[in-house]
């Protein structure tokens, strides 16, 4: 058994979306149909932006069960939970495609939130000891495991409320009509997004012998959760209004984030008792 502390390095979040440009939403042009691009096949191609999140720290804990195959040599099967609080909020960046005006241009607010991080995780490890004739034996291990990670995440973008702000649509006839509709308009989600992975784990450590049965150590765990990615998700308001393109409720528009910043560096205290 195992308890101990970790630290995520700072990450990236990418995030796409099917969005169209506002200008194709009929909430704010009615006359959206009729624009040129705006009931193509091909939306949200070339869109994207991302969110820079520094680092965080948390809480692990894990079981193992293992056994000797040789002198020097263990195999253990466990499990492991780590949380990792972030709670930072940072403004979106990076925009491309139909997301660069509106993120570059007309937002007074365009920030993203992480709260915690969290991961289950079986995985196998092999451990290659070093006995010798004081109770220290120092140890390092290799692991592979699955891993089911949990990112807590939001998002607000909010347009100026000042119509004169707003460029979107200044080349079309009823441009004043969708200033209008667009100024003082926001998008908005929280929701747990989450995604299974193959991960790989680097240990090093050392254990202190008590008795027989029973030592106690302490490792550093170095582990990789491999490439996040969210399977898509809706937000709860898009431009002030319900989460789709059209009057008639089609075309809901859904986002997806991947990132592959997913390390943690992990301080852990062993309790370890062994089976005569």
């Amino acid at each position: 058994m195992s308890l101990g502390h970790n630290v995520t390095e700072p990450l990236t979040l990418k995030s796409n979306s099917n969005d169209r440009a506002s200008i194709c939403d009929e909430f704010i042009n009615p006359r959206a149909r009729s624009v040129q691009g705006c009931t193509s096949a091909d939306r949200g191609q070339g869109d994207g932006w991302l969110a820079a999140f520094g680092g965080g720290n948390g809480f692990n804990a894990e079981i193992e069960i293992g056994r000797r195959v040789a002198m020097k040599y263990r195999l253990a099967a466990a499990y492991s939970y780590q949380i990792s609080t972030i709670d930072q909020t940072v403004s979106s960046s990076d925009a491309s495609g139909a997301d660069f005006d509106k993120i570059n241009n007309e937002l007074w607010i365009g920030e993203e939130t992480l709260g915690a991080i969290s991961t289950h995780q079986l995985r196998i490890v092999g451990y290659r000891d070093w006995p010798n004739n004081s109770r220290w034996t120092p140890f390092v291990g290799v692991g592979l495991g699955v891993l089911r990670t949990e990112i807590d995440y939001s998002y607000v973008w909010a347009r100026s409320p000042h119509p004169e702000d707003i460029l979107t649509g200044g080349d079309q006839p009823n441009a004043e009509e969708i200033r209008e509709n667009l100024a003082g308009t926001v998008s908005a989600g929280r929701i747990a997004i989450n995604d299974s992975s193959v991960g790989y784990l680097l240990s090093v450590g050392v254990d202190r012998k008590f008795s027989d049965t029973v030592s106690l150590g302490a490792k550093v765990d170095w582990s990789d959760a491999g490439n996040f990615r969210s399977k898509p998700f809706s937000g709860t308001v898009l431009r002030s209004h319900e989460n789709n393109l059209r009057l008639d409720g089609s075309e809901p528009v859904e986002f997806w984030s991947n990132t592959n910043d997913t390390v943690r560096i992990s301080t852990v205290f062993t309790l370890r008792y062994s089976f005569k």
